[in-house]
């Protein structure tokens, strides 16, 4: 074996084995907060961080939501904690949907420079899932789509940003439409974590 070959081998691991890094970061903080809710109540909590605190741990936890990649672990928790704990319902989805968005932008980019990155065979299956969805029958209507995926799916945003990352979508086309969806999506969680703690606190 020669070392050219040597050499593809190693890329070939290292785009199979994606970076955990922001994972398990990620995977701590929710570790840490639901620790927190263990022993104190969101009140409790909120006053102790802060409100100013509140809003940037908010910022962090989407951030971080956002860029561990396919992460199934929610962030929302946080933000249902928050508006429970009694911070401004609209002041949390606008914060934690500008915190997101720059995750999902490097999912994003992370898909636009795909072939260095994304192992061949997930590459393979977004493409087709992008493909799907460009349809020209859907083309018109895509931007409402991606908006209702960001306002009404509590999933990670990945499938839908490295997709189109990788089929070299229009990043703003992607990125407004599933911001302002995040926003309705993250501002709904911090009313049901301000009401709910009204009606069964």
């Amino acid at each position: 074996m020669n070392k050219k070959e040597v050499e593809i081998i190693k890329e070939e691991r290292t785009r199979s084995h994606p970076p955990y890094g922001a994972f398990l970061i990620f995977s701590l903080f929710v570790f840490v907060w639901a620790v927190f809710l263990y022993k104190y109540t969101p009140g409790e909590i909120v006053e102790m961080i802060g409100i100013e605190n509140g809003f940037i741990i908010a910022f962090v936890a989407a951030f971080l939501g956002g860029l561990s990649t396919f992460s199934s672990v929610p962030y929302t928790l946080i933000i249902v904690t928050l508006g429970a704990g009694g911070l401004h319902p609209l002041g949390l989805g606008l914060v934690a949907s500008l915190g997101l968005f720059l995750g999902d932008s490097t999912s994003y980019f992370l898909g636009y420079y795909g072939n260095g990155v994304v192992p061949s065979r997930l590459q393979e299956y977004l493409q087709r899932f992008h493909n799907w969805l460009v349809q020209e029958r859907f083309t018109s209507v895509m931007p409402f789509f991606i908006f209702l995926y960001g306002a009404l799916f509590p999933f990670s945003n990945d499938v839908v940003v490295i997709s189109f990352g990788l089929a070299r979508y229009p990043y703003w086309k992607v990125m407004i439409p599933l911001t302002l969806g995040a926003v309705v999506f993250n501002t709904m969680m911090a009313y049901v974590g301000l009401y709910g703690i009204r009606l069964f606190g």
